[in-house]
Formats: structure tokens, C-alpha cells, sequence
């Protein structure tokens, strides 16, 4: 399993994720966990993050997973196009539910298990990867539904990982809420790494590393 878990985007070691993912560097980018943003908003954090994703070597395209909401098979056929997936950062909740929707949850783990993509995440995205979003409750809103969406809260994380992820850990605007999710963390004695925006944790088989 080639997986890269960031605080903020890819962080600073580009190019350890652009040799994980191989092959042509041909990387989904979903965005799912801004659909609670205006339409404009989440368009130019998009292309934002198209923009440096270009510049640092990937192919990126940009997956909206509503269009695959019940349409496991479509969505199976299109990641037959890609060598990595990378989930930027938002609202986990939101997020977690668009891979449900899609069937992603499932196919992604599959996917991963046969080492046919690797798969990369920021944010909401980390977290995403860990057994469980209940420490993320501090900082996101769990109620939160776009439309399109199911009502119902996801509590389980994808599990792809053993341990958990806190993001934006000593940072100006989200440190408070980095601190609430570390406690809870810590008191329930479960292992986490708490990355400040930069550092990431890299997963290359059984070898974990982090990386400042």
C-alpha cells in the first residue's frame, strides 16, 4: 500500500508522493470535501491546486464524485485512467459521505490492496485514511449536508491506516481545534501523528516514515 497523508496539500515533499504514485503521474484530485462551498469558490481552490499539482510533475484531473453517486461501475472504469488519487482537505464528513455515495470506500480499498494506485490526502483527506472521524467533530461540522447528499453521519474512517491524523497541529487558524483533537486522541491512548502544515507521514508497504 503506497499511501501519502499531509496537512496541508502535498506538503513539502513532492516529489516522495510523485514516486509513489509512478507510472505517468496521472493523479484524481477530488475536492468533495468543499461541496459545501459556493460553486466560484470551490472551482478556484480547484484550479488552484491543478496549477501546483502541474508544476510539480503530476497530470492532474479533477474527479467530482457526485457524478458517480450509485455508479460504482462508472466510477471503477474511470479510475482505470490513473496512477494515484489525492483528497484535498475540507470537511471530512462531507467527504466521507461522497465515498460512500460512490462506492469509492470500498473500491478504494480494494484498489489500494493491489498496489494499482496510491493514494494521497490532505486535511480532511488524512484523517479520511484513519479508522475513525469522531476526533474530528471539533473541527468539523458532522450535520453538515450539501445538496445531493445523504442526511446521515459517517463516524467510521476508511481504515487504511492503524492510526490517526491531526492536521494543521501549532497552526495560527486551526491550532485550537489541532489541540481538542490531540487530547482526545491522547486520553483514549490511540496513536496519532499531529502534523504542523508541511510535514506528512509516507506509508510505503509496512515502512511508516515521517517526513518534516
Amino acid at each position: 500500500m503506497r499511501l501519502l497523508l499531509s496537512s496541508e496539500n502535498i506538503g513539502n515533499h513532492p516529489e516522495v508522493f510523485l514516486e509513489l504514485v509512478g507510472g505517468n503521474h496521472r493523479l484524481a484530485t477530488i475536492h468533495n470535501a468543499i461541496d459545501d462551498w459556493a460553486d466560484e469558490d470551490k472551482q478556484a481552490k480547484v484550479q488552484a491546486h491543478t496549477s501546483q499539482l502541474k508544476s510539480q510533475g503530476f497530470t492532474p484531473e479533477d474527479i467530482d464524485l457526485r457524478d458517480f453517486f450509485g455508479e460504482e461501475a462508472k466510477l471503477r472504469q474511470k479510475l482505470s485512467d490513473f496512477d494515484g488519487v489525492f483528497v484535498f482537505g475540507g470537511n471530512s464528513f462531507i467527504v466521507r459521505k461522497a465515498f460512500s455515495h460512490s462506492g469509492l470506500d470500498k473500491l478504494l480499498s480494494e484498489l489500494l490492496s493491489q498496489d494499482k494506485l496510491a493514494y494521497g490526502g490532505s486535511s480532511a483527506g488524512a484523517i479520511l485514511a484513519t479508522p475513525s472521524l469522531k476526533q474530528s467533530a471539533h473541527g468539523d461540522e458532522p450535520e453538515k449536508t450539501p445538496s445531493g447528499y445523504k442526511t446521515e453521519t459517517i463516524w467510521d474512517g476508511l481504515n487504511l491506516v492503524p492510526f490517526y491524523i491531526v492536521p494543521h497541529y501549532k497552526s495560527s487558524w486551526w491550532g485550537e481545534d489541532a489541540d481538542k483533537m490531540e487530547k482526545i486522541l491522547k486520553e483514549s491512548h490511540l496513536d496519532y501523528y499531529a502534523l504542523e502544515d508541511g510535514q506528512v507521514v509516507v506509508v510505503n508497504g509496512s515502512k511508516v516514515e515521517l517526513l518534516k
